[in-house]
């Protein structure tokens, strides 16, 4: 099953992520930071596969290192 991903769906988890975030009522580590995030993805995708889950994982490490890549080109004179 291929899922879709669009700024409604970002906003829905940036939302609730922020709604969440005004009650919770511990303190712990930054991998708490990720288990909430996929708390909200899994909120939002019912029922993901291990293999949804392994492509939601393998794109963000992908956004993420090209997006910090990219951020620094436009600083250096590299882009």
């Amino acid at each position: 099953m291929e899922r879709t991903f669009n700024s409604d769906d970002l906003s829905w988890i940036a939302f609730s992520l922020i709604e969440y975030s005004r009650s919770m009522d511990y303190e712990g580590d930054l991998s708490d930071c990720g288990n909430e995030i996929g708390n909200m993805v899994g909120s939002k995708y019912k029922n993901m596969t291990e293999g949804e889950i392994e492509d939601f994982i393998t794109g963000i490490r992908h956004g993420i290192i090209t997006g910090i890549r990219h951020g620094i080109s436009l600083t250096n004179g590299t882009h």
